[in-house]
Formats: structure tokens, C-alpha cells, sequence
């Protein structure tokens, strides 16, 4: 009698920890995890915005009701983008956007793609999928055929919504910088950042364009939903990007009207290639790549960067708040029903 493959083993082993967790006690252990998890992110929220210098947060936030709308709506688009994604294979209703609010807060607040793990759990425990090991799920490539169906597969789904993000993010960042560099920006970066860094920039984001072109090229290979379905989500996570810097900057607009309309563009542009760079201290390096764009108005574009910063924890923490809540009705409709 030949042993189990190392599929069946693990096939065996997640049907195990899926009785386990279906059980009283571990439904009681991961209510806990649950409530674990969200105290651990919004202790770890609140220590960051307590070291923020809220004084000069107000002193340089302005109270125009615009400014705020404009910062909320930005905030909240990408999870409800992400949401009518799913909803188009998934069935969500309304109150499932907490799950992509939690997305967003773990992708920014703990590491990249972490909120990408939670709704893969998610979906995988909501959606009552089952694995089965002698016909497994294709994750990855879709070679000639029509690719798998996303209600089916939660893995692929997911994975070919992180990757199309990612392509649309690279797309948008680059139309954005040549635009910015046309405006008179490569004056600014040789100005403010000196070679060596210059050059990890330039070679990161090279190598990012070089990624994202070979995904295109073996797309057969690495993409597994239908053509269709991703390039629909392609058209929504680029309207997302778009849309969201598009706010971002007319917040700025609002917030400092003296400057100069085509300084918040080409500022907006540098700041989508350094936050999608592997170096450390974005922060630090997008400040001192403003601070010298600003000129005359140095010290308040500064100000305004730091504010608009701690804002960001701020709804961070009203939206895992929101989202938790939102969780809760669920599970008290699902226990009425």
C-alpha cells in the first residue's frame, strides 16, 4: 500500500484544523483570536498616533469641509473598489466592505499583502469552499484555457487581483512621472537627492517596470482567472489609482491654495514612485523631495505631509472600529438565522 502524496497529507491536515476550528471550542478560540487580533492593531494604532504632535496637526489642517471630503473620499475608495470587485463573482452584501476595510488597515499598518492573507481566510471559511486533494484547484496559469471560475477559487482570485493592482499601480506611477519630468521635475530630483540614491531609485523602479512586463508576456503562465475577469479588475484598480491621486492632490490644493497647481502634480507623481520603492525611510525621502519642490512654502507642505500622515492612523483606527462593528451584526444575523 504506497503512502499518501504530500498533497493528501496536507489535504488531511487542513480537513483536520477544518473540523477542529467548526467545533465549539474552536469557534470560541478563534472568536477570541478575532478579538485578539483587532485589540493588537488598535493598541498598536493608537501608540503611533500618541507620538504624533497634534498641535501642529491642527495648526495646519484647515477646516474647509472640502478638504475633509476630499480626504475621506480617498480613504475610502480603494476598499470599496476592491469590494464591487469581488462582489461580481462573490456574494457580498453591504455590510462585507468591513472585511475590506480590515484589507486596508493590515496592508498599511503591518506589512504588505498581510490584509491579502486575511481576506484569503476569510473568503475560504465564508465561502464554504472545500479543497479537494485528488482534483486540486489550479492557482497558477491559466495556459490556453478559459481559466478557472473566481467563486470557485478564492486563491487564484486573490492572487490575480494582488498582481493586476500591482501592474495597474506601475502603469499609472509611470504615465504620472513622465508627465511630472516633461513638467520640470528631473531638475527637482537632481537637486534634492543625491546620486547614490538617485541610482536605487532609478534601478528599483526599472526592475519593477521589467516585473510587471514579464507577468504581461508569461500572463498564460502566472494569471489563472478568465481574461475578461481580470481586465475588468484591471479597469477598476486603475481608476482606483487614478482616482485616489487625483484626491490626494486636491486635498494639497485645498489645504495650501497659494501653490502652484502644477507643484502639487509633479510632487503627487514622485510621491507613487517612492512609496512603491524598496528603500527605507519613504517617508523621510518623499518630505525632503517636497520640502525642495515647495520653496517659499516649504515649512507648510512639510506640515501638511506630517498631518495628512497622522490622519491616515486616525482612520485607520475608526475603520477597523467601523469594521469590527460591522462583523458583529453579522455574526448576530447569522445566529438568528
Amino acid at each position: 500500500m504506497s503512502s499518501p502524496s504530500l498533497v493528501q497529507r496536507l489535504a488531511d491536515a487542513s480537513e483536520a484544523v477544518r473540523g477542529w476550528t467548526g467545533s465549539a471550542l474552536g469557534q470560541r478560540i478563534g472568536r477570541w483570536f478575532n478579538a485578539l487580533l483587532s485589540i493588537l492593531i488598535l493598541l498598536l494604532l493608537v501608540r503611533a498616533i500618541a507620538q504624533v504632535g497634534w498641535q501642529q496637526v491642527i495648526d495646519v489642517v484647515p477646516a474647509s469641509p472640502l478638504f475633509w471630503l476630499l480626504m475621506l473620499a480617498g480613504y475610502l475608495l480603494p476598499p470599496l473598489v476592491e469590494w464591487m470587485i469581488y462582489r461580481r463573482w462573490w456574494h457580498l452584501d453591504l455590510a462585507a466592505i468591513g472585511v475590506f476595510l480590515k484589507m486596508r488597515v493590515m496592508n498599511d499598518a503591518l506589512f504588505s499583502y498581510s490584509g491579502h492573507t486575511y481576506l484569503l481566510v476569510w473568503a475560504s471559511k465564508h465561502l464554504g469552499v472545500a479543497f479537494d486533494p485528488q482534483n486540486p484547484p489550479r492557482v497558477l496559469g491559466r495556459g490556453g484555457g478559459p481559466g478557472v471560475d473566481p467563486a470557485e477559487n478564492p486563491v487564484a482570485a486573490v492572487k490575480d487581483m494582488a498582481i493586476t493592482s500591482g501592474i495597474a499601480g506601475v502603469l499609472a506611477t509611470l504615465v504620472l512621472l513622465l508627465l511630472a519630468l516633461g513638467l520640470g521635475g528631473s531638475d527637482t530630483v537632481r537637486e534634492t537627492l543625491d546620486p547614490r540614491t538617485l541610482t536605487i531609485l532609478f534601478w528599483s523602479f526599472g526592475a519593477m517596470i521589467v516585473l510587471n512586463l514579464g507577468i504581461i508576456l508569461f500572463r498564460h503562465d502566472v494569471m489563472t482567472l478568465p481574461v475578461r475577469e481580470n481586465m475588468i479588475a484591471f479597469g477598476w484598480h486603475l481608476f482606483r489609482v487614478l482616482a485616489v491621486q487625483a484626491l490626494l492632490v486636491a486635498s494639497w490644493a485645498v489645504a495650501l491654495p497659494g501653490t502652484d497647481p502644477e507643484t502639487w502634480f509633479v510632487l503627487g507623481a514622485f510621491r507613487m514612485v517612492v512609496m512603491r520603492m524598496p528603500v527605507p525611510n519613504k517617508e523621510v525621502l518623499f518630505a525632503a523631495i517636497a520640502v525642495s519642490l515647495a520653496g517659499d512654502t516649504a515649512l507648510d507642505v512639510a506640515a501638511l505631509m506630517a498631518a495628512q500622515g497622522a490622519l491616515h492612523l486616525v482612520f485607520h483606527a475608526a475603520a477597523w472600529g467601523a469594521a469590527a462593528v460591522l462583523d458583529a451584526r453579522r455574526g448576530v444575523a447569522a445566529d438568528a438565522a
